[in-house]
């Protein structure tokens, strides 16, 4: 029950002249349960209900009956594709006048919702079941999900931005908030191009060179100008359980007979820098492509290895400090951000960057073991084609 319709109670309170203390009184309540019901910080159970209606000569309909409700939305799915099965939660953005739905599932199962997908049956009465669209019916006030700021990439770095902006003063209301969304660098870019995310964060090396391809950047993401900013640079390396009991000190020890190797999705940069890795080992890449376990970010890869269902994987440095993992170095990398250069003007990406050059954002970057010192730095500006 939202506190609106709690604050009837507070209404009919005062039109009788009563107290909080007075109503606590008559109804055996505490007088800061009084006052939590009329906040909306505690719904009453059905006694309490008929004693509080009881009191001030109303019925139970009429202090605490549910509004109507809202009127459906329909959105634009992203993700998932048209046979996969979604959740009821989704988080919702409007990007080029455009609303999009995410499901909360997987990692973002643990993000709040911005709307709840109507039921499949009430899909299918509004004819609403094509495989690109969901009708949703908004739990925040549009005013408010409009200003979402969706941000996809990787990096735990990327986390860790979100939450320092949603934590600022006035990220909430119509400033929206920034969702961050897991995705490969590939899939950023691609949801980049297609209108899907606001920010993609990136780091898709040369095979040969091992320096960022900005040519992937622009083959990825489109046609639009885009503007291209370093978050920091991070070391990518093996991940092994605490001790390195496997002795694995290169590329090359992933040719140990019976190694458990897990991988990330083709399309990320840590399955490119494994591949580069193997060829350089004089290893066949198809060590990467048979690997039985699939992993969709650098925790994961992590997570396989700390509970024992893998024996190594390719991943970052700060994932290793997370689950207490011992890190064998193959590569330091660059992780950038890439956003059309209009955004640039754009008062939440402006917030974004004000944040990410902050010292208190930086000495935490730092201490995942990022390297900062080119920190928000615009490293390149890609023309439209």
């Amino acid at each position: 029950m939202a506190p609106l319709e709690l604050n009837r109670v507070r209404a009919a309170r005062q039109a009788l002249g009563l107290s909080q203390a007075a109503l606590a009184a008559a109804t055996q309540l505490s007088r800061q349960s009084i006052g939590a019901i009329e906040a909306g910080r505690a719904l009453p159970a059905v006694d309490v209900a008929l004693r509080i209606a009881a009191a001030l000569q109303r019925s139970v309909e009429e202090l605490f009956a549910a509004p109507a409700a809202a009127t459906p939305l329909v959105t634009s799915r992203v993700g998932g594709g048209a046979s996969a099965a979604w959740p009821g939660r989704v988080a919702l953005a409007q990007i080029g006048g455009q609303w999009l739905s995410y499901p909360l599932s997987g990692e973002a199962a643990r993000t709040s919702a911005d709307a709840v997908a109507l039921p499949v049956a009430e899909q299918a009465a509004q004819q609403r079941r094509r495989s690109s669209t969901l009708a949703v019916t908004p739990v925040r006030p549009l005013a408010e999900v409009q200003g979402n700021l969706v941000l996809m990439g990787c990096a735990l770095g990327l986390g860790l931005l979100a939450d320092r902006l949603n934590a600022l003063p006035g990220a909430s209301g119509a400033a929206g908030r920034c969702l961050w969304l897991t995705r490969s660098s590939s899939e950023a870019l691609a949801a980049l191009a297609s209108g899907h995310t606001h920010l993609a964060g990136v780091h898709l090396m040369d095979s040969k060179t091992g320096q960022p391809s900005l040519s992937d950047v622009r083959r990825l993401s489109g046609k639009q100008p885009l503007s291209v900013l370093t978050l920091a640079r991070w070391e990518a390396g093996l991940l092994t359980a605490a001790g390195n009991p496997g002795q694995l000190r290169s590329a090359a020890d992933l040719a140990h007979p019976g190694l458990r190797l897990v991988v990330r999705e083709a399309g990320s940069g840590a399955r490119r820098l494994l591949e580069r890795e193997l060829a350089r080992a004089g290893l066949p890449r198809s060590l990467a492509s048979s690997a039985p376990l699939r992993a969709s970010g650098p925790l994961q890869v992590a997570l396989a290895v700390a509970m024992g269902a893998a024996d190594t994987g390719v991943a970052t440095r700060d994932a290793a400090l997370a689950y207490g993992l011992h890190f064998v170095p193959l590569a330091e990398e660059r992780y950038d951000l890439v956003l059309p250069q209009p955004l640039l003007s754009d008062t939440r990406v402006q917030r974004l960057l004000d944040t990410l050059s902050a010292a208190p954002c930086r000495r935490e970057l730092a201490a995942l073991g990022y390297d900062v010192s080119r920190c928000g730095e615009r490293v390149a500006e890609l023309a439209a084609a």
